[in-house]
């Protein structure tokens, strides 16, 4: 059974894409962990300082809620969503767990308020507005210990890459 991709997640991935450097890092999307896994981690990546994080996108609050499995098994555990997703889902993320939000640009937001003794402060933030250009590091992730062996993990990947590989080949005629 074959499960087609929103445009929005095809467009997070895209973007995810785009964060790893292609001399250091490691990855695939859509991994099944295990020979005989039922957990599949939306992308994985590996270093070259050995770490492995893994990135579960969600588009919706639907899929935000769905019952799939996350499969947060990395040192680090990521989830990629929209800017206005993270909004509503916020305080449901566990700690541990960081958020690369997508959002259209950064914008710089100034406050200033007067105590009741006449002091001025000024507050100075960066806003997200929503959208699809790029990924933002709004929460990053607290480092922990692997949720499966390192063999486990490395071998699934090669498994899963080599699959990519070989349906990225020209078919013979």
């Amino acid at each position: 059974m074959t499960k087609t991709k929103t445009e929005t997640t095809k467009k997070l991935e895209q973007l995810l894409q785009r964060k790893f450097n292609p001399r250091n890092d490691f990855y695939v999307f859509e991994c099944t962990i295990g020979w005989y896994g039922g957990e599949i981690v939306d992308c994985i990546k590996y270093n070259c300082q050995r770490e492995i994080t893994c990135y579960e996108i969600k588009q919706s609050k639907q899929d935000f809620h769905s019952k799939n499995k996350l499969t947060f098994i990395g040192h680090k555990n990521y989830f990629v969503m929209p800017y206005s997703l993270y909004e509503q889902v916020k305080n449901e993320i566990p700690v541990d767990i960081g958020v690369y939000v997508a959002i259209d640009r950064r914008e710089e937001r100034e406050k200033q308020e007067k105590n009741e003794y006449g002091i001025i402060t000024k507050s100075m933030w960066l806003e997200c507005i929503d959208g699809l250009k790029e990924l933002y590091c709004i929460k990053p992730a607290r480092s922990r210990d692997l949720k499966a062996d390192t063999e486990v993990i490395l071998s699934s990947m090669l498994r899963s890459m080599q699959r990519d590989r070989v349906y990225a080949l020209p078919k013979e005629e």
